[in-house]
């Protein structure tokens, strides 16, 4: 069984509503397309604001009803499309010339990027060639060291040696001269016999002059037994020293005979100290070739985002120009925009009564059709606009045929506005 209808559903399809047209008004129209303009003019901001307040009113003067502050309204507004007409024309040819020299200034910047890949490629050479030196210097160095492993040690002990007996010599002397000009009065006495007695029996001292040696030398007043063993005691000291001396030739001797039979291991110890110093230059030299490799691909990067972006600035000019080239219809239009003449009656052309078709209905009324009017061809400013308006406002007899060139009362370029603005 079929489903039953719904009470609306036997209504048709909603009729669609017709959108009514919207008529613009010319005027209106080309004065919204002049302030439009003027806020892309990026005029400074004093000016924009003087203009986008007097221009609604001055705009839509007549010009023969024009006052002259209105006339310097629309020389103040040429002025400002021309620069910016001249303005963009000179961006976009700037952004040509730079699209144009996008093919020479890639090839520079490939034969630069070209240039630093090879520095690079042969720094990476030389520094592979510098670590392979060094390499074998390494492995030298570590074979001679294995070979003179003894006579190594036998250097280093003799080093130590002869240090310690540079030690003693040094003790000694300072010892002996302690020995000369110390006694009881001077301050911390005691520790220095402590200190000649120990150097003493270190030296080899005999055993009697070490015992003796602390009274004599703490003597308030010495006897001649007390001086006889501190003659004793400087007379030991300057054998030990002497002893010293001849024991620190003969270790030098020895050392130099050790470094003799070093002198390979010294040799590749400098050998890998030289071919080390070469790779630090080379890492160096490498560091600096990749980062001017970097720069010249930075370069080239920066030659392809300006032609692109020269590009998008070529094409923004063009989009500029067809916009100002309309804007300046616009302005030309209101301009010149006169009042309309009226005809006299026996000049209005009637337009011819249409033939009646007896097979249709026609109204007898017919409506009377009007010539339209077409637009005023733009028409160059002329100096000469303002003197006749002034003339023609002073003058109270004046008539229509009178007014017929008052179009172009707009002051030339260059005069001052009240407020000392100049255009």
């Amino acid at each position: 069984m079929a489903p039953k209808r719904g009470a609306g559903s036997s209504q048709g399809p909603k009729a669609k509503v017709a959108r009514k047209e919207v008529v613009v008004d010319p005027l209106d129209q080309a004065v919204g397309e002049v302030l439009s303009a003027i806020k892309r003019c990026e005029a400074p901001e004093e000016q924009e604001k003087l203009l986008l307040e007097t221009c609604p009113i001055a705009l839509r003067t007549l010009a023969e009803g024009r006052n002259p502050f209105a006339a310097q309204v629309f020389v103040w507004v040429q002025q400002l499309l021309t620069e910016y007409g001249n303005a963009v024309a000179a961006k976009g040819v700037k952004a040509k010339s730079v699209v144009a020299a996008v093919d020479d200034r890639r090839a520079e910047a490939a034969k630069v990027k070209e240039a630093a890949q090879a520095t690079v490629g042969d720094c990476e050479t030389k520094l592979s060639t510098a670590e392979e030196a060094r390499q074998l210097a390494q492995d030298e160095l570590k074979r001679k060291t294995a070979e003179l492993k003894a006579t190594l040690k036998d250097r280093s002990d003799a080093a130590a040696r002869e240090a310690k007996i540079q030690g003693t010599i040094v003790e000694i002397e300072s010892v002996r001269a302690l020995v000369m000009s110390s006694d009881h009065e001077t301050a911390g006495f005691k520790k220095i016999v402590s200190r000649i007695v120990s150097q003493l029996k270190a030296s080899g001292g005999e055993e009697g002059l070490v015992a003796c040696a602390a009274r004599a030398m703490e003597a308030k007043e010495r006897s001649a037994f007390d001086w006889t063993v501190i003659n004793y005691i400087l007379k030991h000291f300057d054998t030990y020293h002497a002893t010293q001396n001849h024991e620190l030739t003969d270790q030098q001797a020895v050392i130099v005979k050790i470094d003799e039979a070093l002198l390979p291991h010294k040799e590749a110890g400098e050998k890998l100290g030289c071919t080390t110093e070469v790779v630090s230059t080379a890492q160096e030299a490498l560091h600096v070739a990749e980062k001017e490799l970097e720069q010249a691909k930075d370069a080239e990067g920066m030659v392809e985002a300006d032609f692109m972006e020269a590009e998008v600035i070529c094409g923004s000019c063009v989009e500029a120009r067809v916009e100002l080239d309309i804007v300046m219809g616009h302005f030309n239009f209101l301009a010149i925009r006169a009042e309309m003449v009226e005809l006299p009656p026996e000049d209005v052309v009637q337009a011819p009564t249409p033939v009646q078709d007896s097979a249709q209905d026609v109204s007898t009324d017919q409506a009377t059709v009007l010539a339209e009017v077409g637009p005023v061809p733009p028409v160059p400013i002329s100096p000469a606009r303002t003197e006749v308006v002034a003339e023609q406002k002073s003058s109270p007899g004046a008539t229509l045929d009178n007014q017929e060139n008052l179009w172009g009362n707009v002051p030339l370029a260059g005069s001052v506005v009240p407020g000392g603005i100049a255009m």
